[in-house]
């Protein structure tokens, strides 16, 4: 949901599937309950650290909150006091993504 200044996501799929939807992806349909990806995510976590791999893993305790969780950026304070104007919209961004990924 978007209004003037303020990009509401509850989770963040609507902007994930955007995304995806700009690099000719199918939309994410289908979704697994927190406390499961937060436990693969510490699974994960822990098998990486015993098999001794420095990458991170796909999966995380940190991706499966912050995927669940509602985010709002509310850009509104930054305009009223300090004059900002954002020089791309999201909706301008995700139009040159498109063009950049079908280039």
């Amino acid at each position: 949901m978007r209004r003037e200044g303020v990009l509401y996501l509850d989770p963040i799929r609507d902007l994930v599937n955007e995304v995806l939807a700009a690099a000719d992806l199918p939309a994410i349909t289908k979704s697994v309950a927190t406390p499961v990806a937060y436990a693969a995510g510490a699974v994960l976590e822990a098998a990486d650290k015993v098999l001794g791999r420095t990458e991170e893993p796909i999966m995380t305790r940190f991706v499966a909150k912050e995927l669940s969780t509602a985010h709002w950026f509310d850009i509104s304070a930054a305009r009223h006091d300090l004059g900002y104007t954002p020089s791309v919209s999201i909706e301008e961004g995700m139009r040159r993504l498109r063009a950049s990924l079908h280039a």
